[in-house]
């Protein structure tokens, strides 16, 4: 194997791929980085076996071959060459790596050695902008389970309807979900995906329209962005059924602007975080929200002018997880929607009906 590539292209395709790199595991080839040289380009590949990135990038190659690099040694290495361009060659187990003046040799393993993950044989796909995508992972992402307690709450739901893909995480304490109209929908499909991975996959994704295509087998997807691909392995056991908990109608409805209820919670939340729980108590009445927080040095608290349609009412909420759905949405105004201080508060923007978050309450105490 030997080519030649521009040494800033080389180290952003190693920065993509060794996000899925094994770092705890018995395996110690997935350590490594797979690397062909084949046609006009380069391929870069990691995997962990649950995930894996790969890419393509261009490069004059001279003699075509494969190997598996020392994956944090070269990624630390090709970060610091000093040349515009980095010449690679192997002969038998060393990678002879020239740029500038540096020179550089180390050992590899056989690219036959390299496990990866089975090709994604597609059953069926959807597509749509990469702006889109990176926007409903990062609106729903924050909900997902971090516990292994129920492993198919560490995932994320995908519905696929023939006008409509819905992305739905919850975690037992809170509900996000986010709506898309689709174009080329298709039959109904639903597929769960561990969070880490639309994680990684959403910091790769830009704001743009270049379309993503999203490929489903029966236990894998990919998501498919052109020179770069992303598989990972979908989670077994149906999702909860979500929509047996969303509240039907309510009692009292506050209209409030979110960026001045976001600032106000995390002042007051300054102080509850003092206290043993992270809670702050939300008194609406009239056309005023007034946020509490007291903890054992102090209290703290804030008044906010609203729009309330029905009836006064005392509430309170873990402060985290309010302000985490405030943080990601964009909209300046925005509707709780809530019946009684035991039942859910749903969250969404005044106008459209593409995003939806449900919160718990806490338990209400005096002096809370």
């Amino acid at each position: 194997m030997k080519f030649t590539i521009p040494t800033q292209e080389l180290n952003a395709g190693i920065s993509t791929v060794v996000k899925a790199m094994g770092s705890r595991t018995t395996i110690s080839i997935l350590e490594g980085i797979y690397t062909e040289a084949s046609g006009d380009s380069l391929l870069l590949r990691c995997t962990d076996l649950s995930l894996q990135i790969e890419t393509t990038i261009p490069a004059a190659i001279e003699e075509e071959g494969a190997c598996v690099m020392p994956g944090r040694l070269f990624s630390e290495l090709v970060r610091r060459l000093p040349g515009e361009d980095t010449e690679i060659y192997t002969d038998k187990d060393t990678v002879y790596i020239s740029s500038g003046r540096a020179r550089t040799n180390m050992q590899s393993e056989s690219a036959s050695e390299f496990h990866s993950m089975p090709n994604v044989k597609e059953e069926y796909s959807v597509s749509l902008a990469q702006g889109t995508l990176k926007s409903m992972i990062r609106q729903c992402i924050f909900a997902s389970a971090q516990d292994d307690s129920k492993p198919i709450l560490t995932g994320v739901l995908l519905e696929m309807r023939p006008d409509e893909l819905c992305m739905v995480a919850l975690d037992g304490y809170r509900l996000a979900l986010r709506r898309e109209k689709l174009l080329n929908g298709m039959d109904e499909k639903d597929a769960v995906i561990p969070a880490r991975s639309l994680l990684e996959i959403g910091r790769m994704l830009e704001d743009r329209e270049d379309a993503v295509k999203v490929i489903f087998s029966g236990t894998h997807v990919m998501m498919d962005m052109g020179h770069t691909k992303v598989t990972t392995r979908l989670l077994d056991g149906e999702f909860i059924r979500y929509k047996q908990i969303l509240p039907d109608g309510q009692s009292t409805r506050v209209q409030i602007n979110r960026q001045e209820l976001l600032d106000s919670i995390e002042r007051v939340s300054l102080m509850a975080r003092e206290g043993k729980k992270n809670h702050i108590r939300f008194s609406f009445s009239s056309d005023t929200l007034n946020l509490s927080a007291n903890s054992e040095i102090g209290s703290s608290q804030e008044e906010l002018t609203i729009n309330l349609i029905g009836n006064d009412l005392d509430i309170a909420f873990n402060a985290k997880y309010f302000s985490d759905v405030l943080k990601v949405l964009e909209d300046d105004e925005l509707f709780l929607d809530m019946n009684n201080n035991i039942s859910p508060c749903v969250v969404r923007p005044v106008q459209g009906e593409r995003f939806y978050y449900l919160v718990l309450p806490v338990r209400l105490f005096t002096g809370a």
